[in-house]
């Protein structure tokens, strides 16, 4: 298995499902060895075989120099130049000796990596499972040097990360290339398999759905009180602040419950290029004291704001699937979700807008906060729905996936 990051060095939702995914599986009696480019010494788990590419040095039997990567888990082209170009200042230049000028550079060193180590190393394996488009060469030039099969797991895609927008014809290109390539292509939803069929141009035949599961935190013991709500509602919105997530859409939401109801305050927590603008878009709406930017969180915290929010809101313009829903439920808080998600093919219980529509937005945010029956059948019979998301049962699928594509049955 391939991937660009693994917990507890992880960027986002990727990492989280590679994680739960893998433990899924050992618990299935499948082996797995995950590779990934660069990452701390003591990245370890005791459910895989985990192997930090920049690591594997001078151990007898392979030689590799130790290059840190400056790929971010989720960056595109534009915030991987201005960063390497901010190493370059602060190291005089030397830096250039070191690392590509840009991320494809970084993506085929960590290829050419990968079949180094199984080469030298002798990894004995059936299937190659690859995660997003960043390790899809270092799949393929395994595929080519071994002949296994390949399955690659499409979390996203170039499209939904500009809302559908366009691609960074570069980037689209290893996508498409990766996905002709495989054997299989796992897709997270109906959407992005629809967006793979249309945009990517794969045959439908070869894709298969298999949704996401999430591994939950227990709950707290004891019940918790929080300060602001004994004043006001609580409106959260936990995500990356980018424009796939749709934060614009939630402010202006928010300006409208306030109009109808201002004991209601909104929390915007995550951190993201669109989050300045946001800190300044709801001071220019006049709604800045009622909307509050704690930045990043972590999950524990996170968990902590789901307890604390009265509702939980995901207005995204494209979510392939979309987990903290199903977190959020799990705390027991009702939850607004855009049907531009991959989430919304499979919950029922949960209120369902258009990313766009601010004004049904807005007037399901006061139902929900305002209709007490209302609120507490959300919260109960989504707190109930939302344990059928385990990740045996994903893994099941996968294993079966790995068998057909290995002829192994």
């Amino acid at each position: 298995m391939l991937g660009w990051e693994f917990p507890p060095y992880f960027a986002g939702g990727v990492g989280t499902v590679c994680y739960s995914l893998t433990k899924a599986l050992a618990q299935r009696d499948v082996e797995v060895t995950y590779i990934m480019p660069s990452g701390p010494r003591n990245v370890s788990a005791d459910f895989v075989n985990l192997m930090v590419a920049d690591n594997l040095i001078a151990d007898g039997r392979i030689k590799l120099a130790k290059i840190a990567s400056l790929l971010g888990a989720y960056e595109g082209m534009p915030e991987y130049q201005a960063w390497y170009e901010k190493v370059l200042r602060e190291t005089g230049g030397k830096a250039g000796k070191l690392y590509g000028h840009n991320l494809l550079t970084e993506i085929e060193r960590f290829a050419e990596k990968v079949a180094m180590i199984v080469q030298e190393l002798g990894i004995e394996f059936d299937v190659i499972h690859a995660h997003d488009w960043t390790t899809f060469p270092a799949a393929m030039k395994l595929k080519e040097l071994t002949g296994k099969p390949m399955v690659v797991h499409v979390h996203i895609t170039e499209f939904d990360k500009t809302g559908g927008n366009h691609a960074d014809p570069r980037v689209y290109a290893i996508e498409r290339k990766g996905m002709l390539f495989a054997d299989r292509v796992l897709t997270v939803s109906n959407l992005i398999k629809n967006r793979c069929v249309h945009q990517y141009f794969i045959d439908p035949n070869k894709i298969s759905v298999v949704y996401n599961a999430v591994e939950f935190n227990q709950r707290p013991a004891l019940p918790e009180t929080f300060q602001i709500k004994a004043q006001d509602k609580v409106v959260l919105f936990l995500g990356r602040v980018t424009l796939q997530k749709g934060p614009d859409y939630f402010l202006e939401a928010a300006r409208k419950v306030l109009e109808v109801d201002p004991n209601v305050k909104f929390i915007m927590a995550g951190s993201g290029d669109m989050l300045p603008r946001m800190i300044e878009r709801a001071a220019e709406m006049g709604i800045g004291k009622k909307v509050i930017f704690p930045g990043f969180v972590a999950r524990e915290e996170g968990d902590k704001l789901y307890r604390m929010a009265d509702l939980f809101v995901m207005p995204s313009v494209s979510e392939p699937f979309g987990l903290v829903p199903l977190e959020a439920m799990y705390q027991g808080t009702p939850v607004i979700i855009s049907k531009q998600s991959g989430i919304s093919e499979v919950l029922n219980n949960a209120l369902k807008v258009d990313f766009w529509d601010v004004e049904d937005i807005a007037n399901k945010i006061l139902a929900a906060l305002h209709y007490g029956t209302m609120h507490q059948q959300l919260r109960h019979e989504g707190n109930i729905e939302v344990q059928s998301f385990n990740w045996d049962s994903v893994a099941q699928e996968v294993q079966q996936i790995y068998h057909e594509v290995s002829g192994a049955w």
